[in-house]
């Protein structure tokens, strides 16, 4: 069954949806510091942070190009009311992310001829939303799932005697050079994948960042 989309300000909404994307696309992307397969790639993803409902279609898109060119680390975003609904305070002179929805439109059943009559009618509307990033008084969500990594006593004894200083909880990994320590993510956000176990991705993303350190 075909939809029938009315909205005068439709045609501007794409235009401003489009604009966004190749703003940022121009801006660059930066560095991509998620090389694994696991359970954070969902903190990337763009997902509400009031309903923890994904975003769809286009809006997955634009906020992805968002997020690379402002080098957010997570996937979270809200409006501004609903940032204050969960007790956070969006910063002052952050700029929100355009994103689009669909809302059902009630027309007059008289202005409907017999061919329209059973088509779903919608109408296009607009918001902004704003990244975790550009607010205060937020806490990361903790993940309940049970770590499905196995320790292994010798790459854990090799990445000791390192003396590297490994952080846990970050939504991304990486090697803070000035800092000099090595953020990763828990190990219970990492799951397996057709090519590799939980354990064998959580260590490959540690020893990969442990080349970054030996580096310094």
């Amino acid at each position: 069954m075909n939809s029938t989309v009315l909205s005068e300000s439709k045609l501007s909404v794409y235009e401003a949806v489009t604009a966004q994307i190749i703003a940022a696309i121009e801006a660059g992307a930066g560095v991509c510091r998620m090389p694994w397969q696991s359970g954070i790639v969902q903190l990337a993803m763009p997902t509400n942070a009031a309903t923890d409902m994904p975003y769809h279609g286009v809006n997955v898109v634009a906020l992805w190009a968002q997020a690379m060119s402002k080098q957010y680390v997570t996937g979270h975003w809200a409006s501004y009311q609903q940032w204050r609904k969960l007790g956070a305070q969006v910063r002052a002179g952050e700029r929100g992310s355009l994103v689009i929805f669909y809302k059902d439109f009630e027309s007059d059943p008289g202005d409907q001829t017999n061919a329209d009559a059973d088509r779903p009618r919608f109408v296009i509307r607009s918001s902004h939303v704003f990244n975790a990033d550009q607010v205060d008084g937020w806490e990361f969500p903790q993940n309940p799932r049970a770590s499905q990594v196995e320790i292994d006593e010798m790459i854990e004894a090799f990445v000791y005697a390192t003396k590297a200083d490994v952080r846990h909880g970050s939504p991304i990994a990486c090697y803070r050079r000035r800092e000099d320590y090595i953020d990763m993510p828990s190990p219970e956000r990492f799951i397996g994948t057709p090519t590799s176990s939980p354990t064998e991705a959580y260590y490959a993303v540690l020893l990969h960042e442990l080349t970054h350190y030996a580096e310094r």
